[in-house]
């Protein structure tokens, strides 16, 4: 098939953007900026210059992946939107992909199969979200042996698979958590950046594509919205 399937990720502070040949692993081109501004004011000019330097329209496009988090509330909602706005007018299918797993993916592909990874996001206050993933078998999907959620750094150096890799945003918390645990083995794999393209892997690995209305943010805590002044 020809064309192009598009990935947008606005889970974190900084924002990508992917083309892969529709049907092919091949990764034309991608581009990774850290956010200045707001997402809705950078995201569709970036979109722009990146189709107008690899010479792709916007018909050319067959599919689009969006990460859908954990992450910061504005710039999910602006990345996912963004996706979703794009897939219907383009009369295209739309995959939501979850941020801790791309997070992971790349770890995941170095590793043995089933030996498990765990990805981390630092929810400030509230924790660190994170999940556990292992490959069941090599070009499989990867399999989520513990599901998002978010706990204390403490709570999740316990509950995590023993003997996993950790990557994503290890705090200094956590960091001490994993020191204190003998059977764990922090890593500095947080200083990999996500790869936008993986996004277009994994949403075509979980055959998630579908319709676009169908895709929303994942939030492991109610999203913090001020009432409005009477």
């Amino acid at each position: 098939m020809n064309g192009y399937d598009l990935a947008i990720d606005t889970a974190g502070h900084e924002l990508g953007l992917a083309l892969v040949a529709a049907g092919e692993p091949t990764v034309v081109t991608e581009r990774r900026w850290r956010l200045d501004s707001t997402v809705s004011e950078e995201l569709l000019a970036a979109l722009d210059v990146l189709l107008r330097d690899a010479e792709v329209s916007r018909e050319s496009l067959r599919s689009i992946a969006v990460n859908v988090g954990p992450g910061g509330y504005s710039g999910l909602r602006g990345g996912v939107a963004t996706a979703q706005g794009m897939a219907l007018a383009l009369d295209i299918p739309l995959a939501g992909v979850a941020r801790l797993e791309a997070d992971a993916y790349p770890h995941l592909l170095a590793r043995a199969v089933g030996a498990p990874v765990v990805a981390v996001h630092d929810a400030g206050r509230s924790g660190i979200a994170w999940a556990a993933y292992a490959l069941p078998m090599s070009g499989a999907a990867p399999s989520a042996l513990t599901p998002p959620r978010i706990d204390t750094a403490a709570a999740a150096a316990t509950a995590a698979p023993a003997g996993a890799l950790w990557c994503g945003e290890l705090t200094d918390a956590l960091r001490a958590a994993l020191d204190a645990a003998a059977d764990r083995e922090p890593t500095t794999g947080d200083t990999v950046p996500r790869a936008a393209a993986d996004l277009v892997h994994l949403a075509r690995l979980h055959g998630a594509y579908g319709d676009p209305a169908l895709v929303d943010v994942v939030y492991l805590r109610p999203p913090s919205i001020t009432r409005p002044k009477s």
